[in-house]
């Protein structure tokens, strides 16, 4: 092999080598590039996880509100239903009373 012919090969090499270490770079600032991206992403959905965790416990704030809202609720319709009862009863004795007296004085009583 000539000298010729071993400087074009290592000539080759050496451009091979030089192409190899420009790929190399490239692919290490795309990868950086990447690193930076996947982290704003992941700040991002770190922000977004926070915002539906407290999302979630309002939510579940206000169903727990609700179900004693509705419990305080049924205690007083039951209250009311008592009272309406005995409010039916007591109204049922006074008409008893006030037929009776009528009855009493129905007429048949002659003016004076």
């Amino acid at each position: 092999m000539s000298n010729e012919e071993m400087d074009k090969k290592m000539e080759f090499i050496v451009e091979q080598q030089a192409q190899f270490a420009a790929d190399i770079q490239v692919a290490r600032e795309v990868q950086a590039q990447d690193a930076k991206l996947l982290k704003e992403q992941m700040n991002v959905l770190k922000e977004l996880y926070s915002n539906l965790s407290d999302a979630v416990i309002t939510v579940v704030g206000l169903v727990g509100s609700l179900t004693q809202a509705e419990t305080r609720t049924d205690e007083r319709i039951n209250l009311l239903a008592q009272a309406e009862a005995r409010t039916e009863e007591r109204l049922n004795a006074f008409i008893g009373v006030v037929e009776r007296y009528i009855s009493g004085n129905g007429g048949s009583q002659s003016p004076a």
